[in-house]
């Protein structure tokens, strides 16, 4: 089995389809088979290193069957 994946901003995510509500944006995408693996933050930067995230990212994963 392998995974594919599909990454937004939460920006972009909550704009995709302004007429529905997160909790119908996730059952859409839950729907065509993707769930949502977590929420990646863009972290402030400290002790002088650099966030390797421009913004704060959704990240879904769905299963796919390779024989």
């Amino acid at each position: 089995m392998e995974w594919e994946y599909k990454v937004f901003t939460v920006d972009h995510f909550l704009s995709s389809q302004e007429n529905l509500s997160i909790e119908e944006l996730l059952n859409k995408y839950g729907k065509e088979g993707w769930e949502l693996v977590g929420i990646l933050q863009n972290l402030y930067k400290t002790l002088g290193k650099s966030s390797k995230l421009d913004s704060d990212l959704i990240v879904f994963k769905k299963s796919e069957y390779k024989s």
